[in-house]
């Protein structure tokens, strides 16, 4: 039996799950033209340590198999400017990297929180700055994701709201805000 291949252009958000040419389940999503700041634990590491490396790395290896544009801070090359910025200004490398690197998640269009994004002070201000200037925001963990979508439909209905409204609300969302 022959397989018919059919090519299709998505171009919504919300959906969520298509069968690829090889039979197996991938999310398509309008990720063509999106470009997504990963953001998780780095610390105030000037070398990055292995681990650091290969949690961003597969990240964004996982982002790029979606269809999206990504901006890895890791990779990004911007140390030796924070290095000379540092320098010249009298901060820290640290101060430096997160301003540069914030000035490239403006450029973005949707950030993807890692699963240690809380545990990371850097990180939570890319999120902030994120939820501030109208990125769609993403999360790797799926508790995260939930969490989220909980406090959003508490701020949308001014803390007046059921449990089941809310887990419905979560339900029908939880796959535009998690990238398992």
């Amino acid at each position: 039996m022959k397989k018919a291949v059919v090519s299709v252009t998505v171009m919504a958000w919300d959906i969520s799950n298509v069968m690829n040419a090889s039979g197996e389940n991938q999310r398509i999503e309008d990720s063509m033209k999106k470009k997504i700041y990963i953001s998780g634990k780095i610390g105030e590491e000037e070398v990055l340590s292995e681990e650091t490396r290969q949690k961003f790395a597969q990240a964004e290896a996982k982002m790029r198999m979606l269809g999206y544009d990504v901006f890895n801070p890791t990779t990004s090359g911007l140390g030796e400017e924070a290095m000379r910025r540092a320098k010249a200004n009298g901060t820290t490398f640290y101060k430096e990297i997160l301003l540069l690197d914030l000035e490239q998640e403006k450029l973005c269009d949707a950030i993807i929180l890692l699963p240690d994004y809380t545990q990371s002070p850097g990180a939570r201000v890319e999120f902030d700055y994120a939820q501030a200037i109208g990125l769609e925001i993403k999360f790797a963990d799926r508790n995260h994701a939930w969490c989220y979508l909980s406090w959003k439909y508490s701020e949308m209905t001014n803390h007046v709201n059921t449990t089941k409204a809310r887990m419905e609300y979560i339900d029908a969302n939880i796959n535009n805000v998690w990238i398992p």
